[in-house]
Formats: C-alpha cells, sequence, structure tokens
C-alpha cells in the first residue's frame, strides 16, 4: 500500500483532535501523519498518536508553506477564515507544483455553511470575497481552478455532540449571552441555524477521504468538490431557552426566560446578527450522494456539558 504524507492542522480543537484527527489514525493506516502543534502542553499528546509533531503557528507562514509543500494531503481543520494561513498553504502546494514539477496535492479545507445547496455549481460559483467565510474560499477555489491544488471543501454548520474540547457554537452562544447578561434571540427568534452531529461530521470527513484516494473526483470542477454538512434546522428561540437554563443554573445570568433583542442592540457587534438573525435554508446533496446519512442533532443532550466546556475554555483563556 502506497504512503500518503498528510500534514494536519487542528489537531487538538473539538473537531480535528478527538475526532477527524483520531479517525484518520485508526482508519487509513497508510497516512504518514505530521501535525503542527501550537501549545508546549498539546506536545506530548499528539506525539503519542503516533504521528510526527512540528510546533509552530499560524504565524509560522515559512513552516507551514515549507510542510503543505511536501505532503500530498493537507488537512486545515484548525481555523476557516485565517487568510494568511491558507495563503501559506497555497504557497506551497503552488510550489510543489511549479517548482518540484510533481501533480496537485491535495488541500481538505473546513469551512462554514453559507451557501444554499451544496449539488448546485452554481451556487458555489456564486461566493465572493465579501460572503461569509468568502475571502479564505475564493482563494482556494481559485488555486483550484488554476491547477495548483485538488481542493475539498467540508462545510459544517453548528457542531453539536460528546463534548472534550470547546466548540466554537457553544463559545459564541454563551459568550454572547454572557455579555447581554441573558439569553437572547432577534425579533420572534423564528429563523434557524442548522447543524450537524460531531460523530456524523466525523463520518463525512471519512467519506470524503476515501473518496480522494480513489481519485474519483480528481478530474472534477472545484465547485463540485464543496461540501455541506449540516441536517437538523435548531431554532434560535429554542437555542436561547436551552441556553438560559444552562446559564441560570450555573449562576451565570438571573433570569433564565430568553429575551428578544432587535439587530440595533448588537451594533457593536455587526457580525453577531449575521449568526443569530439570519435564517439559514441548507442541503447537502453532495454530501448526501456520498453516503452520507446523518442522525437528527439533539441539542437538549449537549447544552449543559457544551456551556460548561465554552465556560472553562474562556476562563483559561483569560488566566496570565
Amino acid at each position: 500500500m502506497t504512503t500518503v504524507s498528510v500534514f494536519f492542522l487542528g489537531a487538538t480543537g473539538y473537531l480535528g483532535g478527538k475526532a477527524v484527527f483520531a479517525n484518520l489514525i485508526e482508519n487509513f493506516s497508510n497516512f504518514k501523519i505530521t501535525a503542527l502543534v501550537r501549545r508546549n502542553a498539546h506536545l506530548d499528546v499528539v506525539r503519542r498518536q503516533r504521528v510526527e509533531v512540528v510546533q509552530g503557528t499560524f504565524s509560522d507562514t515559512d513552516l507551514i508553506t515549507s510542510h503543505a509543500r511536501a505532503a500530498d494531503i493537507t488537512v486545515n481543520i484548525a481555523d476557516s477564515d485565517d487568510v494568511g494561513l491558507t495563503t501559506a498553504i497555497l504557497a506551497g502546494q503552488k510550489a510543489r507544483v511549479v517548482k518540484d514539477k510533481k501533480n496537485p496535492a491535495v488541500l481538505l479545507h473546513t469551512s462554514g455553511v453559507a451557501v444554499w445547496n451544496d449539488g448546485n455549481e452554481e451556487d458555489i460559483r456564486a461566493i465572493n470575497s465579501d460572503r461569509l467565510h468568502g475571502p479564505v474560499d475564493v482563494s482556494i477555489l481559485h488555486a483550484s481552478t488554476d491547477g495548483y491544488t485538488e481542493s475539498y471543501i467540508i462545510c459544517p454548520g453548528a457542531i453539536v455532540g460528546p463534548v472534550v474540547t470547546s466548540s466554537l457554537f457553544f463559545r459564541f452562544i454563551t459568550a454572547l449571552a454572557l455579555k447581554q447578561k441573558k439569553s437572547v434571540y432577534i425579533g420572534e427568534g423564528s429563523n434557524v441555524f442548522y447543524g450537524a452531529d460531531l460523530e456524523d461530521l466525523v463520518d463525512l470527513y471519512k467519506l470524503v477521504f476515501e473518496r480522494i484516494l480513489s481519485r474519483g473526483d480528481a478530474k472534477a470542477s472545484p465547485y463540485a468538490r464543496y461540501y455541506i454538512a449540516a441536517n437538523t434546522p435548531l431554532v434560535w428561540k429554542n437555542i436561547a431557552t436551552l441556553l438560559g437554563k444552562t446559564l441560570k443554573q450555573l449562576g451565570k445570568i438571573e433570569d433564565a426566560v430568553p429575551q428578544s433583542i432587535s439587530v440595533a442592540d448588537l451594533s457593536s457587534s455587526p457580525e453577531v446578527p449575521v449568526f443569530i438573525g439570519a435564517s439559514q435554508n441548507v442541503q447537502g446533496e453532495r454530501a448526501q450522494a456520498l453516503g452520507w446519512n446523518p442522525r437528527a442533532v439533539e441539542l437538549e443532550e449537549s447544552m449543559d456539558e457544551g456551556v460548561k466546556v465554552a465556560l472553562e475554555a474562556d476562563r483559561k483563556t483569560d488566566e496570565p
């Protein structure tokens, strides 16, 4: 079996660490994985997974470019919106093609839900730099179109499931409620935000990796290698209700009942209404065509632990 070199970013995060990273080690024995690790405390944890570890930050562009250039596959589950990080990865993959005269390497990037239907290439082509996640997605899609990378982009919604480290979704809603001193929603709160179960999301990554290795989509358009990983509409008022109950029980707010606010009340944070005020309506047809069959998200089962872990993560961040 041919050895496949993999450069992995995000090996200690909520999605990457205990989910996708572990799944790769378990299911793809021919992968030789090098993981970028930022914190000293995480070095030995990752080394115990029998992978090579390189220490650095996302600002170490020369380091990232060098490893992306050498790897057959680069996996970014670390940051969906870091333009500098993405630029460094793409620079390495372009050098692999232009200077090393090798075939394009694969980039498996994790973005976020911001399009309607992954089965419609025109929806993907409509992505521009002004859209949420647009600057990074556009740069990857263009590099793939130009032949410097073979890109696959997975777009999760709110990730809900077994909690070991904090998820962006729980940290976001918890921080917003603490800032407002109450759990909130906009207007009637009838708008929806799509979610996916963590274990189901790991299954999709596995399916995409299998597709990559089979070379089934190697000649396909980059806009046909774009997967929406969200299947359950979560109503924002329901989210706020569960959040309020949890934060009240933890003594973080005085009233468990969520309150309706206006967009103007969030004017100091213009990006926030995009998340809690807009309503998503998405279809993951391409993901389902791979055989992805996700279960319904059970937010109530995950809220208490998700919030507790988010609070602990923020406490550690605030420590000197």
